[in-house]
């Protein structure tokens, strides 16, 4: 088992204790075992996130309230503001679940959360043909329609999300930024983001959508670079000329 397939692995399985995956963890001396301990950070703070502790000493309370025949009155009213409290604790925590699963399926989560299983992609320097990079977008059952970026270094079909992908890393200034391109993906709204030690920007183009990543502190200059060429390469060179009209 390689880094690649070890990391694949764990951003899928975080729990999972296969002997491979074990054996991998502690002989590796490229970082595969601070990438688990942080895999099993994020999945105790994830689980973390999603209990919801009860009011302390409710049920001593409500118990009491109960075996307490002479004070029904104050029961009654205690159990009516008991119910009230747990109503609008319930509301709030369904809001923050609600909040929390939307982000957690927002785009800029998804591209993030695909990346450690392919962080090892980015140490890779040996330029890519036209053929293969073609090849990739063919997988995806869409064709560039201008000049590709020079110094693209991995192209790979893959699934971000629910949603097929393209991804790429280019390498500007010797810098590694990922471009993931998904056909068919047309409802996103352009902006940028930061999360977990990248930076991000999401795109509409006219056949779906595209994500571009770079790890904190990367220049913009490189991102802007990767951003223009894609999108060039992907809708043609035309159409980056009609939406400057």
């Amino acid at each position: 088992m390689n880094c690649l397939e070890f990391r694949r692995r764990i951003g899928a399985e975080p729990r999972s204790r296969a002997p491979e995956l074990l054996a991998h963890r502690d002989s590796c001396k490229d970082g595969c075992a601070a990438f688990w301990q942080r895999a099993q950070r994020f999945d105790d703070d994830l689980e973390a996130a999603l209990v919801i502790p009860l009011p302390e000493g409710l049920v001593d309370r409500i118990l009491l309230a109960q075996a307490t025949g002479e004070r029904r009155r104050q029961v009654g009213m205690r159990r009516a503001w008991l119910a009230m409290a747990a109503s609008v604790v319930i509301a709030f925590a369904g809001v923050g679940m609600l909040w929390r699963q939307n982000d957690l399926n927002s785009l800029p989560a998804l591209a993030v959360a695909h990346m450690p299983g392919e962080i090892e992609a980015l140490s890779l320097t040996q330029p890519m043909t036209d053929a293969q990079v073609e090849a990739g977008f063919m997988g995806r059952a869409t064709r560039l329609k201008g000049p590709m970026p020079n110094g693209v270094t991995y192209v790979h079909d893959c699934t971000v999300g629910p949603y097929p992908a393209v991804h790429l890393v280019t390498r500007m200034n010797d810098e590694p930024v990922v471009a993931l391109y998904m056909p068919g993906k047309m409802d996103t709204k352009p902006g940028t983001f930061e999360r977990d030690g990248w930076e991000g920007r999401q795109m509409p183009l006219r056949g779906g959508t595209l994500v571009v990543l770079a790890q904190r502190g990367a220049s913009r200059g490189a991102m802007d670079a990767v951003e223009r060429g894609w999108r060039a390469a992907i809708e043609g060179p035309a159409a980056q000329t009609i939406g400057r009209i």
